[in-house]
């Protein structure tokens, strides 16, 4: 579980670092910012269907499928709504390039759903005996 958490954090924030460094060097540090906010809004809810996928792949051979279903609900509830949020309350910040920022929620968003979707593919659900 913890080397599952690990990637699921250390994946998506490592490929976000490597696209925002060299971004934020060339066109300025509003990159960085709309990045460490894109991955604190999305990433976290990732660990927590990761976490509930474990928990529900020892009751059911669906529980796999099921935290995946929730887990996007989550991240896009959290990630984007979150992200809507912070544009909103935050509003002369983003206003100059809201695209960059909704970009980088997205870009966040996909790395996170496509580590998160190869971790619960390679889970063994435990099959009730009958």
């Amino acid at each position: 579980m913890i080397r599952r958490a690990a990637i699921l954090l250390g994946v998506p924030a490592a490929l976000v670092a490597l696209v925002a460094v060299p971004l934020g060097l060339w066109r300025g540090e509003y990159q960085w910012l709309c990045a460490g906010v894109a991955a604190v809004l999305v990433i976290p809810p990732g660990l927590v269907t990761l976490i509930l996928a474990e928990r529900l792949a020892k009751t059911s051979i669906f529980g796999p499928l099921v935290a995946l279903g929730v887990g996007t609900a989550v991240r896009l509830t959290v990630g984007f709504g979150g992200a809507v949020m912070v544009f909103l309350i935050s509003k002369p910040t983003f206003d100059e390039q809201p695209l960059v920022y909704f970009g980088w929620v997205l870009g966040t968003y996909l790395v996170t759903l496509a580590t998160e979707t190869a971790l619960l593919a390679g889970m063994k659900p435990v099959v009730p005996k009958m």
